[in-house]
């Protein structure tokens, strides 16, 4: 299943301007004399996860590089598939390109203002070159997608483990640059296979180029992790700093020159995520729903939490079957979260409720504006409380109304697209702990 989201959706995410979007209190200005005021928080609610096959990864604003073992979710490994592309079009490294020495060959990534998710542990990092011809334009990819790996690991012998350092500036030659991933190659395989590129005309052109050399896969190795280990780590890869630096010097001249293969906005690239899932809860409930009540998960572009409440039509009637409409003041979805402070595997910052429309799509609810962004729409995550709370006061009404379908909902991150892999344990209503997920109606008799 290859997920895509609504055109209305992707409307309301990517051109309408943030506002501020005030709480709707439906009713609450009617004459408040003989109306009697309830809440009620007793509703059946049902809870449950659902996988996503895929989700398009191109061209999206996080790259991620990583591995972390998670003992609720299995393991999660981030690979990069990307091009580089020339910074200045036909190069000449030298008059006598026999006469090029390459010193050095260096894949810096820049670390992203959200700069890891799980543990800060040391990782071993992998990088081989693609026979694939990425296309950016007219063309997805998506987290499943498996490069074709030509040859063996470019990264030089010796260099491969390090501790990523995402707060220290890095000094390269006179230059102070911020805080980067600097992943040493081997200049006697990738710099001499550049330099005969150069050598062959095929750096005459930037298309030329990367028919000559496709891009490449970046990857950690990952297979010696016990649960709880391991992380990954976010990278933006259409910053200027994020490139591949050829360091070298002609036989007749020691004086040391380079050459930038950036990694912009013309490079196609994409996620490659591997969920392993073996053994886990999270593989438990995805066989067996009704798990859900208990527990519920949300990972993100992987997995996304259900809720449904299939009987809020009941609030139309009262106790013997009588029609007794409401009016709604205030509907909130109480979501509780495990958090305990143990656990490196942080709940999402923000989380976004999103009305059910088919197997594959997903819309607004009402009580979230299409004058607003996503992230305008999006609950941030009470730590104190340890839970989301979702207001759906317009959307209940409209469902009780008969004007709004009640299909259901789902939550997730709103970096929906491929660009996290933070997830949430959530306490179903059936939890054995104190705090459960509800659904709390204030409303009015009229």
């Amino acid at each position: 299943m290859v997920v895509k989201l609504s055109a209305t959706f992707f409307i309301g995410v990517l051109l309408l301007t943030s506002c501020k979007k005030e709480e709707s209190n439906i009713g609450s200005s009617l004459p408040g004399e003989g109306l009697a005021l309830h809440t009620l928080d007793t509703f059946s609610v049902i809870t449950y996860s659902e996988e996503l096959d895929s989700m398009e990864s191109d061209e999206t604003a996080v790259s991620m590089l990583g591995q972390y073992n998670d003992p609720v979710f299995g393991n999660v490994d981030c690979g990069i598939v990307s091009q580089v592309r020339l910074s200045s079009v036909n190069p000449s490294f030298a008059a006598n390109i026999a006469d090029v020495i390459v010193d050095s060959v260096v894949l810096s990534l820049k670390f992203t203002t959200i700069n890891y998710y799980a543990n800060l542990d040391d990782i071993t990092v992998e990088v081989y070159e693609i026979g694939d011809d990425l296309i950016r334009e007219d063309q997805d990819y998506y987290t499943f997608e498996n490069p074709t790996i030509i040859g063996s690991d470019l990264v030089l012998p010796g260099t491969a483990t390090q501790q990523p350092d995402f707060v220290a500036n890095q000094i390269v030659g006179s230059d102070t640059l911020s805080a980067q991933l600097r992943i040493r190659l081997d200049p006697t395989t990738i710099g001499a296979n550049l330099v005969n590129i150069n050598g062959n005309g095929n750096m005459a052109t930037d298309e030329a180029f990367i028919s000559a050399f496709k891009g490449l896969y970046i990857k950690v190795d990952g297979s010696n992790l016990a649960p709880a280990q391991g992380g990954v780590y976010y990278f933006s890869l259409e910053n200027s700093l994020s490139k591949m630096t050829m360091f070298f010097h002609e036989t007749s001249d020691p004086d040391t020159k380079f050459f930038d293969f950036n990694i912009n906005s013309s490079a196609a690239r994409y996620n490659k995520i591997t969920y392993d899932r073996t053994g886990t809860k999270v593989e438990s409930l995805l066989a067996d729903k009704t798990l859900g009540q208990k527990e519920f998960y949300t990972q993100g572009g992987a997995i996304w939490a259900v809720i449904e409440i299939p009987h809020i039509m009941d609030l139309n009637f009262d106790n013997e079957g009588n029609e007794d409409r409401k009016i709604i003041n205030k509907a909130e979805l109480i979501v509780p979260v495990q958090d305990f402070g143990q656990d490196r595997f942080e709940p999402s910052s923000s989380l976004f409720l999103a009305k059910v429309v088919d197997k594959t799509t997903s819309d607004f609810t009402l009580d979230y504006s299409f004058q607003s962004t996503l992230s305008g729409n999006t609950v941030n995550y009470d730590q104190d409380k340890k839970e989301f709370r979702f207001l759906m006061t317009n959307e209940i009404q409209a469902i009780l109304n008969g004007t709004r379908e009640n299909s259901g909902f789902r939550i997730y991150a709103p970096s929906f697209f491929a660009s996290t892999v933070e997830r949430v344990v959530f306490n179903g209503p059936e939890s054995e702990l104190k705090n459960k997920t509800r659904l709390e109606i204030t409303y009015t008799d009229y």
